[in-house]
């Protein structure tokens, strides 16, 4: 009863016997052969595993921090925009509350809707008023402020395709088509 469990396992066959010991020299013989791992075993210019994952951290530090720089600077340029729009579009929009006439146009590949009057549709079709989006709603606009607005930032200027050349080389319209 003197022997463990795990010599009894082992006499029946059930457990692996022990490997044998072995001799000390060749246990430091194999320690000889493997390199030291301090820092001074490092060849010169290489970084220990711990220093490569600092500067890394570092280094996404400083890349988050400027993608924030960023982002802050182009929020605040845009409320500028916004705010030199605002001040023309305060002063110069031509909306009317009773009208009826709902105006579709496209903006930013989606076909978009504003309300008109039947002199004001006219005035959209012949160039002379304009539409500006500001703050998802969109304003009609007189030419000269459409200019101002469009120096500012020409994507909040709505392109209704006035200025399209109607002779289109590639594919002419017939003489004979009646509209």
């Amino acid at each position: 009863m003197g022997d463990s469990l795990q010599d009894q396992l082992r006499s029946l066959g059930l457990a692996k016997t022990k490997p044998a010991a072995e001799p000390r020299k060749q246990r430091s013989a194999r320690k000889a052969r493997r390199p030291a791992r301090g820092p001074e075993s490092r060849p010169a210019g290489e970084l220990s595993l711990d220093q490569a994952y600092a500067l890394r951290e570092r280094e996404e530090r400083r890349q988050s921090q400027r993608a924030r720089q960023q982002k802050l600077e182009e929020d605040r340029r845009r409320r500028q925009v916004n705010k030199a729009i605002r001040e023309i579009v305060a002063s110069q929009r031509q909306n009317r509350e009773d009208a009826d006439l709902p105006r579709n146009f496209m903006f930013n590949g989606r076909i978009r809707k504003v309300y008109v009057t039947a002199e004001q549709q006219r005035a959209l079709s012949t160039g002379a008023l304009g539409i500006v989006y500001l703050s998802g709603s969109y304003h009609l606009l007189a030419p000269e402020a459409l200019a101002s607005v469009r120096e500012i930032s020409h994507e909040h200027v709505v392109d209704l395709g006035l200025e399209a050349d109607d002779e289109d080389p590639e594919h002419p319209v017939p003489d004979d088509l009646v509209w």
